[in-house]
């Protein structure tokens, strides 16, 4: 077992800004958090980074507990001593180092939503990124793919970053092209070629019911429909990912206190209080409907 490489006060805000494209104000916060780790939090740390150094190039992500109370950045910081070896990882499979810092740049990214959503720093979605630091998942263009699904023939999951720009067709295409380019060339032991590839996605951007109450320019109904749905959803709903990815609220955040404060709010708001119970779908990609 690898002794945990924890990271020091200079290697994490270089990372934060230098890799992860966070905020100054984040990378301050992580500084100040990291002096304040007692024995329990970096014995903890310790184990979470055991936990990915054990299993690179696993699939998906691991099952992190969330951070401990008072302690809301602490899953940061085994994330960070894990960038050398996703960079390891990358060298050995070819992978450039282009990518390697558009995949970190999500980790800047979930801080801020963080930050907006408590209004606090912090890092609550800490076991996502094992997905990236492992070598599973890769931002290629538009969307991100992550090695999903059984042995010996995994599909690729798709996944969409909030801040990466429109959701378009062409936009779309391009990802998922050069995913089946890229895929094959960097897990040959998983996929013999481009005709070898299976997309999935799970996501509340596949609620068909977002049809009837989105504007015609907005461009999720467009994307939904390019899957074949496998399943009904939870009956009773998702509202943790509205909450948090439409309104950037806490969970418990009642309703009409919720913002408006654009087109994909309103509509969605308009829905609820109408009694549409929004869903997450789950749906395989149909490249037929790209012309791929």
């Amino acid at each position: 077992m690898r002794a945990y490489p924890a990271p020091d006060t200079a290697a994490v805000r270089e990372l934060l800004l230098d890799w992860c494209g966070a905020d100054a104000d984040d990378a301050d916060d992580a500084v100040r958090a990291l002096g304040s780790l007692d024995g329990a939090a970096l014995e903890l740390a310790d184990r979470l980074y055991q936990s990915i150094a054990a299993d690179m190039g696993g699939k998906k992500w691991l099952g992190w507990p969330g951070p401990p109370a008072g302690q809301p950045m602490l899953s940061l910081f085994p994330l960070l001593a894990a960038v050398p070896d996703m960079l390891k990882f990358h060298g050995d499979r070819g992978v450039d180092e282009d990518l390697s810092r558009r995949v970190l740049a999500d980790i800047g990214e979930k801080l801020r939503l963080n930050r907006r959503i408590y209004g606090r720093p912090g890092l609550d979605v800490g076991n996502w990124f094992t997905g990236h630091v492992r070598g599973a998942l890769y931002q290629l263009g538009r969307l991100q793919f992550c090695v999903e699904g059984p042995d010996p023939k995994p599909f690729a999951g798709m996944h969409i970053r909030g801040e990466g720009g429109p959701l378009t067709l062409d936009a779309v295409r391009d990802s998922v092209e050069w995913a089946m380019e890229f895929l094959p060339a960097v897990f040959p032991e998983r996929y013999a070629g481009p005709e070898d590839l299976e997309f999935r996605c799970e996501s509340w951007l596949l609620d068909p019911q977002l049809r009837d109450w989105l504007p015609e320019r907005s461009n999720i109904p467009g994307f939904a429909a390019l899957f074949d749905l496998l399943n009904e959803g939870d009956p009773a709903g998702n509202r943790t990912d509205l909450w948090r990815f439409v309104f950037g609220r806490p969970e418990d955040t009642p309703v009409d206190q919720l913002p408006q404060d654009n087109t994909l709010q309103r509509s969605v708001m308009a829905g609820m209080k109408a009694g549409v119970v929004w869903r997450n779908r789950y749906g395989r990609l149909d490249l037929a409907k790209l012309g791929l």
